[in-house]
């Protein structure tokens, strides 16, 4: 009874974070910045379709999932984490450097753990190819690579959210908003995470726009940004 119990209440917490009507007007709060990351993804949205219809997961949804990482985009800021991934992490790995880097903001390590996961998983079999995932400059090389091309984050999110699909199979029976919701939190927080997990995650506020978090710096929920966004481009 117990079990049941302290399921269900996770289940009215993820019905909760579904349904609950955003108070952040965030287009206001974040002005230009948001106006410039929905012009961005429109813009790009037909190159962004065509990979994830590829891989069969909702563009709407997939679009959802990065855009605020869209709208903390710093092109300054991602030049120099992207000469540090390029230089430090070829060379020595994740260890020596592990900057987020791109408009997706994706880390070398994230990059590691969906492909070695994806090369194990019947998606492999699917789509017909593997990652070289050996521990080597070779393959952090082509992986930095792949990372520094949008068509090429554009797969890493898809396949992502194939194997979160795989992973947990009940994501399947949520509405579009709950599976988003779901899928923005383990991207932004711990993709590794069990669906417990998940679910408590999904009201925290962890996210900022900040180039350095400090103690005045404000915090938003990653989830209530994507379903903010989700739900105005799809009316």
């Amino acid at each position: 009874m117990r079990f049941f119990s302290r399921y269900f209440v996770l289940w009215l917490l993820l019905l909760w974070g579904s349904t609950t009507v955003f108070s952040a007007n965030y287009a206001k709060e974040f002005g230009s910045d948001w106006t410039d990351a929905a012009n961005y993804a429109a813009q790009h949205r037909a190159e962004w379709q065509s990979v994830f219809s590829d891989f069969g997961v909702d563009a709407r949804i997939a679009e959802a999932v990065v855009f605020p990482e869209l709208v903390r985009y710093s092109m300054w800021q991602d030049e120099i984490e992207r000469a540090a991934v390029s230089g430090f992490y070829v060379v020595g790995g994740k260890d020596k450097a592990d900057f987020s880097i791109g408009r997706f903001q994706m880390k070398p390590s994230f990059a590691e753990a969906i492909e070695v996961e994806y090369n194990s998983s019947p998606l492999a079999r699917e789509f017909g190819f593997v990652f070289n995932v050996r521990d080597d400059a070779d393959a952090r090389r082509a992986r930095v690579s792949r990372l520094s091309t949008e068509v090429g984050q554009c797969r890493y999110l898809a396949i992502f959210m194939r194997l979160m699909y795989l992973r947990h199979p009940q994501l399947s029976s949520l509405t579009p908003l709950q599976q988003l919701r779901f899928l923005a939190t383990a991207y932004n927080r711990d993709h590794k995470a069990s669906w417990a997990q998940n679910l408590r995650l999904q009201n925290e506020r962890h996210f900022h726009t900040a180039m350095l978090k400090t103690r005045s710096t404000k915090t938003y929920c990653y989830a209530d940004i994507s379903a903010a966004y989700y739900q105005s481009s799809v009316r």
